[in-house]
């Protein structure tokens, strides 16, 4: 492991040597000022084109991560979610997707303004991710082990043997033998091709994980033998990490923070326990009320379900974009875009209810 992590080192120090070298004159911080925070989300807008309509799938988020911290981004299907983590680490398709604006900065520089020579040195280095579908994430012509391999190699000043040796150290981590590296992704069960996809995001021991839904596919008790891994590794390495959930129990046993994304924006954000034990937005709220509770003492009392349908991406409400569903909505609302308000330190939300003035009027 020792001498692993000394040629991975001197592979990053000669990527830092040559970085001006790869510029080609481009200003990497482009005039803004640099964040100190480990990982930092500022302001992130991106958009698709489709079918001749702009989808506005991110607009405006910012958010911060330190180091060992795991921050929960929740919310429904199409709030923009994995977008967000794509973004980070520049895997987006273009076309049809672009960023508008915003930065994100990691560890002092803005990412978005890397040369791709620089990204390839922090993807799957630096910044990891584990894709929700291990099925479309493995290539099913190779071995699972040269998967693993390859990684190591493309990132590290190893032997081949040394990156195999590490390979199976990596699999065995994982509880899958190192017997098994030889065999094809569709020789495994979805649980192990999960294992596989971590065992290959934590190979080069990221100092970020983006964990995009990595329990959604499995049963319960494949998911819950995955997430103590992943909280005995993250322990291990001191690994940040990004969750991306719709499970509000995964939430409360991985993450130290939490943000609540809806049609594109951080509606509330805050520590674990201030959204769990005083969650102010409609919309958090209603979340926390689908939830069953084993502990309710009326036994008959139904689940209380948000009403409607999100917004469509492609015209969105003007001011408040939940005000369609929310049952506290006025004119105001409608009109107005709400102001992040601070509840208290750390807690934001992005409601006019709490807002001292009516919100600033939508452009």
């Amino acid at each position: 492991m020792a001498d692993f992590e000394k040629k991975k080192k001197h592979d990053h120090d000669w990527s830092n040597k040559g970085e001006k070298r790869r510029r080609h004159g481009r200003n990497f911080d482009d005039g803004a000022e640099p964040r100190k925070e480990f990982l930092a989300v500022d302001n992130l807008v991106v958009e698709y084109t489709s079918g001749g309509a702009v989808v506005k799938a991110v607009n405006g988020v910012s958010f911060t991560l330190e180091k060992g911290e795991t921050l929960g981004l929740v919310g429904e299907t199409g709030a923009g979610k994995t977008t967000i983590a794509k973004s980070i680490l520049r895997i987006l398709p273009d076309p049809p997707a672009k960023v508008r604006g915003g930065h994100i900065w990691f560890n002092g520089r803005d990412i978005l303004k890397a040369p791709e020579g620089k990204m390839l040195a922090i993807r799957g280095d630096k910044i990891a991710m584990i894709f929700q579908d291990p099925m479309t994430a493995l290539n099913p012509t190779m071995t699972v082990g040269k998967q693993i391999q390859e990684n190591i190699q493309l990132h590290s000043d190893c032997t081949r043997k040394e990156a195999e040796e590490r390979m199976n150290e990596m699999l065995e981590m994982v509880g899958i033998p190192r017997v098994r590296a030889v065999e094809y992704p569709h020789q495994f069960s979805g649980g192990m091709k999960q294992r596989v996809v971590i065992a290959m995001a934590l190979a080069c021991n990221p100092e970020i994980i983006l964990a995009d839904e990595p329990t959604t596919a499995l049963d319960v008790t494949i998911q819950a033998q995955v997430l103590d891994m992943m909280k005995d590794l993250r322990e291990k390495l001191g690994t940040a990490m990004v969750l991306i959930t719709h499970d509000l129990g995964v939430v409360a046993e991985m993450c130290d923070k939490v943000a609540v994304i809806y049609a594109g924006e951080i509606i509330e954000s805050g520590s674990l326990e201030q959204i769990f034990h005083r969650p102010s937005h409609p919309y958090t709220n209603g979340l926390f009320g689908a939830i069953p509770s084993i502990d309710s003492e009326d036994e008959s009392k139904r689940l209380s379900a948000i009403p409607g349908l999100p917004p469509d991406p492609t015209n969105l409400p003007v001011g408040c974009k939940f005000a369609p569903r929310c049952e506290f909505a006025t004119d105001a609302c409608r009109a107005c875009i709400p102001e992040n308000v601070e509840m208290e330190p750390g807690h934001f939300v992005r409601c006019n209810r709490f807002a001292a003035g009516a919100g600033k009027e939508a452009e």
